[in-house]
């Protein structure tokens, strides 16, 4: 017993207790010499591991670690031996260990150097298995990410649908205040009210899904004619239009559609309002199982940074392409100048890659 001035007597921890504190770690422990040989170890490491005592303890700690590693982690442990010193867990260290079975597992290792009794210096090596831990980091970001996907898809169905609406309604205003005749006017009030009221549609369909009520309406091939036909009455800007996607129009993935349908909305809409054309020309086709959409126009163009895609460089309408383009799996370039024309060409898998590994 130990005793000293005013204060009760302590039991002295005998070498049992602390072998009892050993076993009884929650993670797996390993005692490993100056040669990187497993000295005695827990029995949480052999559950962790797969192999039995006998099989671990006296064999290389390079057996715990995948092949592809260990060349690299003996060249560590030899570093670390001729300068030891406490590791703590959690210092951002991307640590991978190897079962019995073959499998690879994240690891978090601590390291305390020091000698066992009178013997030689060892170090006990601490391991936590992270893979609960890291799988909920994942989560974690996955619904940042989602979070942030929605919003960047609400901006963009707000921009598609409805902004494009709003300029169309600001023009047959316009139209409709210098309409003289009696009946056009009536005829030209019928087809805003109509819109209106597809507009209404529109925005309980995205309260619902953020989807497009036309395309779901009509279908890829008739949505985008409709399209056409909207852009010559509205902009007075004819489309002529070469769609060959009659025979795969149902084989498509929903995503593609609607990733197709809005780049060739958007993509018509700039060259209606902003390069100052009469006309432009659009193809959509199949090609080697993806879709093919390039809309053209031979007007003033702009300054793009890069030639080859469209970024966000302040061009809204292009950055939200381009993103619906890679949510579908697909691509999409601009080429563009000052002077000589724009043209946008899109390519989306005909079937969702995503969908085809389940």
């Amino acid at each position: 017993m130990l005793r000293g001035p005013g204060r009760e007597s302590l039991e002295v921890l005998t070498d049992g207790h602390y072998r009892a504190v050993f076993e009884a770690s929650p993670d797996a422990m390993l005692v490993v010499d100056s040669s990187g040989v497993i000295r005695d170890l827990n029995p949480q490491a052999v559950s962790m591991f797969g192999w039995s005592r006998e099989e671990m303890e006296g064999s290389g700690v390079e057996r715990l670690i995948p092949a592809a590693s260990r060349s690299r982690h003996e060249r560590h442990r030899m570093r670390y031996a001729e300068a030891p010193r406490p590791r703590p867990m959690g210092q951002g260290l991307e640590l991978q260990a190897l079962r019995n079975d073959g499998t690879t597992f994240p690891v978090e290792i601590s390291l305390s150097p020091g000698k066992l009794a009178s013997g030689p210096e060892h170090v006990i090596c601490t391991i936590r298995d992270i893979t609960s831990w890291k799988r909920m980091r994942w989560l974690s970001r996955m619904k940042l990410k989602a979070a942030e996907n929605e919003r960047k898809h609400l901006s963009r169905e707000l921009h598609d649908e409805f902004l494009q609406f709003l300029v169309a309604f600001k023009i047959r205003g316009k139209l409709l205040v210098d309409e003289t005749d009696r009946n056009e006017r009536e005829r030209a009030w019928a087809v805003i009210a109509d819109e209106i009221l597809g507009a209404i549609r529109g925005v309980k369909q995205m309260i619902r899904g953020l989807g497009s009520p036309k395309l779901e309406r009509q279908g890829l091939v008739s949505a985008l004619a409709t399209l056409f036909r909207d852009t010559r009455k509205v902009h007075g800007v004819t489309i002529h239009a070469s769609v060959n996607l009659d025979w795969v129009a149902d084989e498509l993935d929903p995503v593609a559609v609607l990733a197709l349908y809005r780049i060739v909305q958007a993509a018509v809409t700039n060259a209606a309002t902003h390069a100052r054309v009469s006309e432009a020309a659009v193809t959509v086709r199949s090609e080697d199982g993806v879709i093919v959409a390039e809309v053209r126009d031979e007007g003033c163009g702009f300054e793009l940074t890069d030639s080859g895609a469209a970024g966000d460089d302040g061009h809204v309408g292009l950055a939200g392409m381009r993103e619906r383009a890679e949510l579908a799996g697909g691509s999409l370039t601009v080429r563009t100048s000052p002077g000589r024309g724009t043209t946008v060409r899109a390519t989306v898998p005909m079937v969702n890659p995503d969908r085809e590994q389940w």
